[in-house]
């Protein structure tokens, strides 16, 4: 049985993810990287950039993103983000009396 901490912490790391824009964050991250301006101006979100923005910075937290600050228009400064290593593996098993979660980056493929 997992232990209390390790309890909470994965509890933290689905309550980050149990949000409908933040998995629309990950959609696009998942195209190439992305600012919260640039998706602030699409159909797909209706809160402000900043809000979008807090909630790119939750899911750098759980280790989702990553970001980088860039130059954006005017040359001001802007955080983009982009999907943190090579991707993540979420992984759920539920048995009988037990559960196991797994939160990893994939192997690296050789050639």
């Amino acid at each position: 049985m997992p232990d209390e901490r390790t309890l909470n912490e994965q509890a933290d790391l689905f309550d980050k993810l149990a949000d409908e824009k933040r998995l629309r964050i990950l959609q696009y991250a998942a195209e190439g990287p992305v600012a919260a301006p640039q998706l602030a101006e699409t159909d797909d979100f209706d809160i402000s950039s900043e809000s979008i923005l807090y909630h790119m910075n939750l899911l750098e937290s759980a280790g989702f993103l990553v970001s980088s600050t860039v130059q954006g228009p005017y040359k001001r400064p802007r955080k983009e983000f982009r999907l943190s290593g090579n991707g993540k593996h979420l992984t759920l098993e539920v048995v009988e009396d037990e559960y196991f979660f797994d939160f990893r980056e994939p192997p690296i493929a050789t050639e």
